[in-house]
């Protein structure tokens, strides 16, 4: 029986970074963000390059793609859970059928990774709370808590971050695809705006500009988005593997 695992994520939380990985194993057929197509269109204000008009459109569609696509390989979707957390909190069956993992980044590092891009986001879209919500279902339904990835964690100690993930997942760890040529992967062209520091990576490394205090410091209208959301990030937080000294 071929598997589906579900990567969970907020946005700019090195997701996709991650996502590559799995790219690069070349052992999945891999999804990039499907259920944000319930979300966006043509019109969209939210910023996205060439959208791919073959893509379903709503949650069951988008489901049934992925469910098809496990029949013939194994699946790894990567997703925004806000995109979906209503219709997802509601469907325990399809939740019992994936492994799931969540990745959480500091808020105030996200979000003015965010802001950079899209200045305009609404509260909602910074994504922690709709994660924690999805932790929880799966937590429900399985009677286990899921696994958590903290980002720093990844981007400071990727090799040995992946061989615990490999681990956990019973997958083969694969040293070879913790590096890579730059390229835009098919999977992003239609988000490709939002993933050129990924894009033009070889390897999972930390960000240079994210050194000292100042990297934290957000404008006072984002502080509400940082309250809000900052709590949910504490609760998973206290999930994560840790790290080898």
């Amino acid at each position: 029986m071929n598997r589906m695992i579900a990567l969970w994520a907020h946005p700019r939380s090195r997701s996709t970074v991650l996502e590559r990985v799995f790219i690069e194993r070349g052992d999945f057929e891999v999804f990039h963000e499907p259920f944000a197509y319930m979300a966006f269109d043509a019109r969209s204000a939210i910023p996205h390059d060439d959208l791919n008009g073959d893509m379903p459109r709503d949650y069951e569609a988008i489901k049934a793609m992925l469910r098809t696509a496990r029949q013939r390989s194994n699946v790894f979707h990567k997703d925004m859970c806000y995109h979906c957390v209503d219709a997802l909190k509601a469907d325990d069956a399809f939740l019992r059928e994936q492994q799931h993992v969540f990745i959480i980044r500091e808020p105030a590092r996200a979000i003015l990774s965010h802001h950079a891009i899209f200045a305009h986001m609404p509260v909602h879209a910074i994504g922690h709370q709709a994660l924690h919500e999805i932790f929880c279902a799966v937590t429900r339904i399985t009677g286990k808590i899921p696994y958590v990835i903290n980002a720093e964690d990844l981007a400071r100690h990727p090799e040995y971050t992946l061989r615990k993930l490999c681990e956990y997942l019973q997958l083969e760890f694969l040293p070879q695809a913790l590096s890579w040529a730059p390229a835009c992967p098919e999977q992003w062209k239609a988000w490709r705006c939002w993933h050129k520091d990924a894009e033009n990576s070889t390897a999972i490394r930390p960000d240079p500009k994210e050194t000292g205090a100042d990297c934290l410091r957000l404008p006072p209208h984002l502080i509400g988005h940082y309250e809000r959301h900052r709590p949910f990030y504490e609760r998973m937080n206290q999930f994560t593997q840790q790290v080898q000294p």
